[in-house]
Parts: C-alpha cells; structure tokens; sequence
C-alpha cells in the first residue's frame, strides 16, 4: 500500500507543465486534480461523493481528500477518502494525515456513493490543526487533531490525487470515473474567492489523466477520470 508522504507535494511541483498564457492559471502535475489556494489559510470544508471505481485487473490508486499546507512545503495535514483496485478488486477506506507523521486509516467503512464531509482548521494560539471527516450516510464521524510539526499553513486544497510509490514513481491512476466536490470553502468564504490554481494531473507525454471543471458558484467542481497513466 502506498503512504502519502511529504514527497506528494515535492512531486507535484517538480513534475510542473509550462500553461500558455491563455492557460496561465492551470497547473500540471502528474498526481493533483482540484483547486488549490496559496495563502496563510486556517479554515478549509469540502463535501464529495465517494466515487466508485471500475477495476479491470492489476492495482490502481486514487484518493479525494482536504488539505492545509501540501503545496510548495514541507508539511501537510490532510484527510480524504481512498477509491483504489487491489487486484482488480475496488477498495475504499477513509483516512487522515499529519506529515511528517505517516497516514493513518479510519476503522470505519466507506462505500461508493456515500456522502462525506472534511472540516480543518488551524489554531495559531495553540499551535494545533483539527481535522473531521463525516460520513454522513455511514453516520459516523472522525477528529484527530494534532500539534504542527512547522510553521503555519501556507496553501489549502481540495484535491483528486495520487500517492506516489516509496519510491517516488507515480502509480497508475484508478478509473474513478466522475468525482463531484461541492461547498468547498476556504476562511468560510467560496473556494474562489481565495483565487485558487487549477490543477490537472497529466502524464508523460502532457496528456490529461483527468479533467477538472471549472468552479460552480465558487464552490463545487468535478473531476472525471480520462486514463491510468
């Protein structure tokens, strides 16, 4: 099982696409889809639907999570839901992070279809993050919280993404087929009033594994899966 590390966010900046200038807000990485707003962010909420995965044979990854920190440093706390297939079988878990920390799985179930909600926070006072992930057709929830293992956050996400090997190579990316985020808030406000960058994951060759749609009153997006790799 592949682990979000610190790498995720070193990836994503060192596999970048030059955009043209009638692109120029768009940013091409080989495993982020979403939004993501540079800023000294404490407050993110993002909602989605679990995807459901449809899995031919081998192993592919995808995960749709919330994040502060993650871009262009070198923490990050996240929590967000994974839609893989082990073996042409489809997995699905719920889990939270707080790098340098490794990631950590909820007991709880997740399905296709269900309904979640991710809420962080960061305590300056405190020096503190607070994560929640509801599941609200599972009735259940979850609230880790955590001390900062560095200075205070720099970016808040919202992402479709993939976690790297150990080893730094980018697995292939699940056929989700289309994730759809909703009331994405950053500081309480529409995502797009925090003027977010557009990220799309793209491989080798500059071809689109995915496509991610525009913001929808400033706060709900979609991502639909185009290929593995």
């Amino acid at each position: 099982m592949c682990i979000f590390l610190a790498s995720l966010v070193l990836a994503a900046a060192s596999v970048l696409i030059s955009a043209s200038a009638a692109d120029a807000a768009t940013v091409r990485t080989a495993n982020w889809s979403g939004y993501v707003a540079v800023g000294a962010h404490n407050l993110l909420q993002a909602s989605w639907v679990q995807p459901t995965v449809s899995c031919a044979s081998g192993s592919q990854y995808s995960s749709v999570w919330a994040g502060l920190d993650g871009y262009n440093s070198s923490t990050v706390e996240q929590t967000g839901t994974e839609a893989d297939c082990s073996n042409g079988t489809p997995v699905y878990y719920a889990w939270y992070q707080f790098y340098p920390d490794q990631r950590h799985t909820f007991s709880h179930p997740v399905h296709a279809g269900d309904e979640l909600t991710a809420f962080l926070s960061y305590n300056a006072i405190l020096n503190t993050y607070n994560m929640t992930l509801w599941d609200y057709t599972g009735s259940w929830s979850e609230h880790p919280t955590g001390v900062a293992s560095g200075p205070p956050p720099t970016s808040a996400e919202v992402i479709v993404g993939l976690p790297p090997c150990d080893s730094g190579c980018i697995q292939p990316l699940a056929n989700f087929g289309t994730v759809s985020i909703h009331e994405a808030l950053v500081q309480a406000a529409p995502l797009a009033d925090a003027n977010p960058s557009q990220f799309v994951m793209v491989n080798s060759a500059g071809q689109n594994k995915d496509t991610v749609g525009a913001l929808s009153n400033g706060t709900d997006f979609s991502v639909t899966w185009v290929r593995a790799g």
